[in-house]
């Protein structure tokens, strides 16, 4: 009974540490970015959070109705977990070769307990942007 009690804890320890997502730096201004938007996006402030998006991103979809459509009926937030960083030079409909951070969430929300959340941005000159947003 015992063996089996620490079995399962540390069959337990290692599936959590297996979650746990070492970020460099420049990940991790990325993953801050991503959230910051992110909180925009959970209020409903799709206006604005069409509008901090990259220049070049926002003629590419509807994004304010994208995000109505798509995030609006999970309803509110429970948790948010980053579970992937990816990095790729090239992103669909963007001309431009740069440096992109992809960045994968496992998500909960109110109607539905497991989602799949990609934001996509790019450091641009300074700053952090954002260049894309799916949600599966």
């Amino acid at each position: 009974m015992v063996k089996t009690i620490f079995g399962l804890i540390g069959t337990s320890t290692l599936i959590a540490s297996a979650w746990a997502l070492t970020l460099s730096q420049d990940d991790d201004r990325a993953r801050e970015t991503a959230l910051q938007w992110l909180q925009l996006v959970d209020s409903g402030n799709y206006t604005d959070a069409t509008l901090t998006m990259s220049e070049q991103t926002r003629g590419l979809r509807d994004w304010s109705n994208y995000l109505s459509t798509k995030r609006a009926r999970l309803g509110r937030l429970n948790k948010r977990l980053i579970v992937e960083v990816k990095h790729r030079s090239t992103i669909p409909g963007v001309a431009d070769v740069r440096n992109y951070d992809i960045l994968r969430f496992k998500t909960s929300f109110e109607r539905q307990p497991v989602a799949f959340e990609e934001v996509v941005t790019a450091k641009m000159g300074c700053c952090w942007e954002i260049f894309g947003y799916e949600i599966k």
